[in-house]
């Protein structure tokens, strides 16, 4: 298992066949009033049933299907230092690709996507391959690269608001069964 300053795999028992059918499910269903990728947790017995085991996830997970041959630009996440990434569909040979600043950073936020572009040189330190359940320091630039001809479906669940990423390993570390 990966565990290193930009992501943490785990060892945790999650139905995913469940979760698989709940994103497909949910793909379309926005919530009215949040953006288009959220999805509230309190929706659905499973989901709430994880929320209760590790009680730093928040009430909003997000659905990103990243189509074929496409990315998300370099960024830094808004409103949260970490989350809880889980691998739905296609997600091999694709990448997270994570950066050191090269200069101060410039950032230029994204209000639709809620997170900030990174507009300044960054060196490529890391990469990895989401085949398996694991927190993401979503502090640290990073962008995510799907490049085959399939869509790249994962479910991000987002931790409380000001929860770091050590913080967030040390709960799902309590909480393992």
């Amino acid at each position: 298992m990966i565990r290193n300053e930009y992501i943490y795999e785990l060892d945790i028992e999650l139905d995913m066949k469940y979760l698989t059918d709940l994103v497909m499910k949910k793909q379309d269903a926005s919530v009215a009033g949040r953006a288009k990728h959220h999805r509230m947790v309190c929706d659905d017995p499973y989901m709430s049933s994880i929320k209760e085991r590790y009680p730093l996830l928040s009430d909003v997970y997000n659905i990103y299907p990243l189509p074929s041959y496409s990315e998300i630009p370099l960024h830094i996440d808004s409103g949260r230092s970490c989350a809880f990434n889980i691998p739905i569909s296609g997600t091999e040979n694709t990448y997270t690709v994570f950066y050191k600043e090269a200069e101060i950073l410039k950032l230029e936020y994204d209000e639709k996507r809620i997170y900030n572009l990174v507009r300044s040189q960054v060196k490529e330190v890391f990469r990895n391959t989401l085949l398996r359940p694991l927190l993401i320091n979503n502090t640290t630039p990073h962008k995510v690269i799907n490049n085959k001809s399939t869509i790249r479906l994962s479910l991000s669940w987002s931790l409380s608001t000001n929860v770091t990423f050590q913080q967030a390993i040390e709960c799902f570390n309590a909480s393992v069964l």
